[in-house]
């Protein structure tokens, strides 16, 4: 069978459906597995600077770290990065999206310091390249803060979130997955945030960041959504918050929330 460029259309189409399976995976262990099948597979049929080879290396890396090995998706995504800025270009979104996930990794792997340093670096390319409203470069933004997060400056990062939320919900949309990741980022940080500005007022967004966590569940446990909902009752003044959570409707946006719990009585 011819390799390369030459390769059947029929084998590409087969091996990048198999690529796509992964994130159907019922573990990242599974979808590590099935990848690093992929990725091979690819490399010797299409080449190692096949922009969909490249492309399965990467999710292969993204999976790693999900799996719980953050330092080996680091050196795999440095060597991807390499190979698609030799094969596609420094300025290419699909080397840029790999430079984006190592930054992840390196997050991940105990270097925020070096996380934050990486998507300094590739976010003006990133603009430049898609536009400063595209989804992956306000991603970007996201991942950003939450590396500031990481390196202990709370301050930075929560600011950073209050600024980025009104921007991706006004040119993504109200109902885009950043905005709801952004939001469970910020109502992460407002408990230490708030202690490490002395208590204070809490901002609209990070209000309805916080609802919207509650909304959403985004707790390991019963104890620790107890202790957020009283640290919103702290920083609103308001009380029995947990009874007009209860009665929120399903169909009810954050927003309306927000205002449904935190409005008068």
């Amino acid at each position: 069978m011819p390799a390369g460029p030459e390769a059947p259309a029929a084998v590409r189409e087969l091996l990048v459906r198999l690529r796509d399976r992964a994130d159907e995976a019922p573990t990242p262990d599974a979808a590590v597995h099935l990848l690093e099948s992929v990725a091979r597979e690819m490399t010797a049929l299409l080449g190692r600077y096949d922009r969909d080879a490249l492309a399965a290396w990467r999710r292969l890396g993204d999976r790693r770290c999900a799996a719980g090995d953050p330092a080996g998706a680091v050196h795999l995504l440095g060597q991807v990065a390499a190979d698609a800025a030799q094969a596609l270009g420094p300025g290419d979104p699909d080397t840029l999206e790999v430079r984006l996930e190592q930054a992840r990794a390196l997050g991940e792997a105990g270097d925020p310091f070096g996380a934050v340093h990486l998507l300094r670096e590739v976010q003006p390319a990133l603009v430049q390249a898609l536009g400063p409203y595209d989804a992956r470069a306000l991603a970007s933004q996201a991942r950003l803060a939450h590396a500031v997060a990481l390196t202990g400056d709370l301050v930075s990062a929560f600011g950073m979130l209050l600024e980025l939320i009104p921007v991706v919900q006004h040119h993504l949309g109200p109902a885009h997955p950043l905005v709801g990741e952004a939001r469970c980022s910020l109502g992460r940080l407002v408990p230490q945030w708030r202690r490490a500005a002395g208590g204070g007022g809490l901002p609209q967004v990070a209000a309805v960041a916080m609802v919207h966590r509650l909304l959403v569940w985004d707790f390991a446990s019963d104890q620790e959504a107890d202790a957020f909902l009283t640290e919103l009752e702290r920083a609103t003044g308001h009380r029995s918050l947990a009874a007009r959570l209860a009665a929120v409707p399903e169909e009810m946006t954050a927003e309306q929330a927000a205002q449904s719990m935190l409005g008068p009585a």
